[in-house]
C-alpha cells in the first residue's frame, strides 16, 4: 500500500514538473533566430569610481561566453550590440562595532544598458536601469577591508552579468 502511494506521489511530481514549463537554464534560448552573435564594447563610466566599468565589462562579456549560446564578437561582425552606462557607484556604512568604527558596508552599482539588433536596424532591448548591492565585512586592517571591498564589487559584477545573460538570451 505505502508502495503505492509513494509511486502514485512520484507519478504527480513528474506531471506537475511536466505540465508547469520547467525547463534547465542555459539550454534553451528566446532569441530570434537571426541572432547568433553579440559585440559588447566596453561600458561608458559616469559613476565616481574611476575604472570599474571595465572589469564590469569584462566580467559581462565572459558571462556571454561561458554561457555559449551567443558568440561574443567585434562590433562589426555583431548581430546583437549590448551597450551600456555605469551610473552609479555607492558605498554606505550600515552597521558600526562597539567602538563605532564602521564594520559592514554596502556597495550599491546602478548600471544602464540597451541592446540593438543590428540585422533588423531595431531596439532589441530598450533603455534598461539595473541595480544590485552587496555587503562586506570590514577590520581594523585596511588591506583585509579593501580586499572585502573589492570581492563585494566582483560578486555585484556577477550578479549583474548574469542577469543580463538571463534577460538577453532567455528574456526571462
Amino acid at each position: 500500500m505505502k508502495v503505492r502511494q509513494g509511486i502514485l506521489c512520484a507519478l504527480t511530481f513528474c506531471f506537475a514538473i511536466a505540465g508547469c514549463g520547467y525547463h534547465l537554464a542555459g539550454h534553451s534560448s528566446s532569441l530570434p533566430s537571426h541572432i547568433h552573435t553579440i559585440a559588447i564594447p566596453v561600458f561608458k563610466n559616469s559613476s565616481s569610481q574611476p575604472n570599474i566599468h571595465r572589469e564590469l565589462t569584462s566580467i559581462i562579456r565572459r558571462k556571454f561566453i561561458t554561457d555559449g549560446r551567443l558568440k561574443v564578437v567585434d562590433r562589426r561582425k555583431a548581430d546583437l550590440l549590448l551597450s551600456g552606462t555605469l551610473v552609479s557607484y555607492d558605498l554606505r556604512v550600515v552597521a558600526f562595532s562597539g567602538t563605532d568604527a564602521a564594520s559592514e558596508y554596502i556597495v550599491q552599482l546602478g548600471v544602464q544598458v540597451k541592446a540593438v539588433d543590428r540585422v533588423k536596424r531595431r531596439t532589441f532591448l530598450k533603455q534598461q536601469n539595473f541595480t544590485t548591492k552587496w555587503d562586506y565585512q570590514t577590520t581594523s586592517d585596511v588591506i583585509d577591508s579593501e580586499t572585502a571591498r573589492f570581492a563585494a564589487l566582483e560578486e555585484a559584477y556577477e550578479d549583474l552579468a548574469d542577469r543580463l545573460v538571463s534577460i538577453i538570451v532567455e528574456q526571462f
